[in-house]
């Protein structure tokens, strides 16, 4: 198999490394992925507060600690990065990773950058780039979803009838992630029609029109921050496909004729799938170690696009 590819870890916070430690069930840390994978080795982190750095180490294990990514030398080589930094230093850590002549691989947190300035600006070096490159929508690289995406393609529960989505923590920050599940269920995203919405935390909270090249429907993004949501329903011609707990679990439902009403149909539980989400960080590292470049470009290029359309969104509701 050959020498393990060192891994750095920018951001050693909490997904970076305590959301979860070594006996965890989950596996929710790049940390965790890193000591999990065959393939990665975790060298070094790059964090600026000493006391993460001493929570992490006490977790992983000792590795090589920098302040931040400047500190890093251009002798040192990393094979492999996660960007798990705050999103506000997304842009600095993920343009000094695209300078430098290693870090082959790139998992970066989403949002992946903070603003639409910042994005413009890095366009022209992501589309340049050969290295391989993910933002970390997880449900995008779980077996489950997967499996699921390529029932929808091959026209199992024929046309999509229209869809719902509900989710907290703003449209970038968790819409994204819905997002995300749309793309890769309907094809890519072409619009988002802001009704109702509003400045909420830093990001964008309301109602949106979404469409995609093969179906149209709303989500909603909650204000609140008393707890996490994201749930998404699909109608289709022969059934509906729901998305439940955060994508933990998700149902199938049919069309089948009603027992009491003739002529009218009715839906039926069909299958219920547990999706094993809890391992979402293995998950997308061991699928951007595997899949090809090619595979990497055009989920990466889906991905830019959702940002791409949600900071116009932000534009259209708080023009300069």
């Amino acid at each position: 198999m050959g020498e393990p590819l060192k891994a750095l870890i920018i951001g050693a916070g909490s997904i970076g490394g305590l959301i979860d430690s070594q006996s965890s069930a989950s596996i929710a840390s790049h940390a965790h992925a890193y000591s999990k994978h065959p393939r990665t080795q975790l060298s070094a982190i790059c964090e600026p507060s000493e006391l993460n750095v001493f929570a992490f180490m006490e977790r992983w294990g000792e590795v090589c600690q920098y302040t931040n990514v400047d500190e890093i030398s251009h002798d040192e080589h990393f094979d492999i990065a996660s960007i798990s930094s705050s999103t506000a230093a997304h842009f600095h850590d993920l343009t000094a990773l695209l300078q430098r002549p290693d870090c082959s691989y790139i998992l970066c947190e989403k949002p992946l950058v903070a603003t639409k300035e910042e994005f413009h600006s890095l366009s022209s070096q992501l589309q340049r780039t050969n290295k391989k490159i993910l933002i970390h929508l997880m449900r995008r690289y779980n077996p489950s979803f997967i499996a699921l995406s390529s029932r929808i393609h091959g026209q199992e529960f024929g046309k999509s009838l229209g869809f719902q989505g509900v989710c907290t923590k703003g449209l970038l920050h968790n819409g994204s992630h819905l997002m995300g599940v749309l793309s890769h269920f309907l094809g890519n995203l072409t619009a988002i029609k802001p009704c109702r919405a509003s400045h909420c935390h830093g990001d964008l909270c309301g109602e949106f029109g979404i469409s995609l090249e093969r179906g149209d429907g709303t989500i909603s993004v909650l204000g609140t921050s008393a707890y996490s949501l994201f749930e998404l329903t699909l109608w289709f011609e022969t059934g509906v496909i729901k998305i439940l707990e955060g994508g933990d679990k998700i149902e199938i439902y049919s069309k089948i004729p009603s027992p009491t009403y003739e002529g009218y149909f009715t839906l039926t539980l069909r299958e219920t799938i547990m999706t094993n989400l809890s391992h979402y960080a293995l998950d997308s590292l061991e699928f951007l170690l595997r899949e090809s470049p090619e595979t990497c470009s055009q989920i990466f290029k889906e991905h830019l696009q959702i940002h791409e359309y949600i900071f116009q969104t932000f534009a259209k509701v708080y023009p300069s």
